[in-house]
């Protein structure tokens, strides 16, 4: 993938956005464009991890440092670090490599005996109707962070019973809603009140920060039974 052979549409257009540039601050701030918008299609599954390799083994090649670490920087912060397996490997004298990693064995984050929902692309949008208030806890197995929450996602699931239904959804295995909500970090905390997005929170946050978010939605009046009840 030749990613120094013109600028798209939209790297143009960012770039007008900048001012007055000299010759090498252009040609930087291009290169560094162009890897945002290469990371943006891969986000949003346009492109997959061979392609992402195969433009890092061309700045390797390029001797483009600076953008290799930009993009293992990057690359770190989203939940498909693990999905790409990628090993940079950087020198004493500031060069850098870039090559396919070993795959890791992951395990599951246990769910708690069946009090919170497994959720999936195609149980999604019937459990965000079907539940006044649904708390989503968006993770994967490789997220040490998640591991963190899963505890208190099941031990807010036993508080609320019958008040609000919590659920997982494992973004690795279901990109599509991972895609809808523009999830690039997780652990990830969507609520839904009455089918509607009405708030996220990111990261590892404990009972104390994470509990008024939800509390803030929990009816005080008895709950309306589900039609056909």
């Amino acid at each position: 993938m030749e990613m120094h052979d013109g600028l798209s549409d939209r790297v143009r257009e960012r770039l007008r956005g900048i001012g007055a540039l000299s010759e090498a601050e252009r040609k930087s701030a291009a290169e560094e464009a162009q890897l945002d918008e290469l990371l943006r299609r891969f986000y949003a599954n346009d492109i997959q991890g061979d392609s992402i390799l195969e433009a890092l083994k061309t700045y390797e090649r390029d001797k483009k440092w600076a953008l290799l670490r930009a993009a293992r920087d990057k690359l770190k912060q989203s939940f498909k670090w693990e999905e790409l397996r990628l090993e940079f490997t950087e020198t004493k004298g500031g060069s850098m490599t870039v090559a396919k990693g070993k795959p890791q064995e992951a395990t599951e984050v246990p769910t708690g005996g069946g009090a919170v929902l497994e959720l999936t692309d195609a149980t999604f949008d019937a459990a965000v109707s079907e539940h006044a208030l649904l708390v989503v806890d968006c993770w994967a197995v490789w997220c040490g962070p998640c591991r963190m929450v899963a505890p208190v996602i099941e031990e807010l699931a036993k508080d609320y019973a019958g008040r609000a239904t919590f659920g997982k959804l494992d973004v690795d295995r279901n990109p599509a809603i991972a895609r809808r909500f523009q999830i690039q970090s997780i652990p990830m905390i969507l609520i839904f009140k009455n089918g509607r997005l009405v708030n996220q929170k990111l990261g590892a946050l404990p009972r104390a920060m994470l509990e008024p978010a939800i509390a803030k939605h929990v009816e005080t009046k008895e709950p309306v039974p589900p039609a056909g009840d």
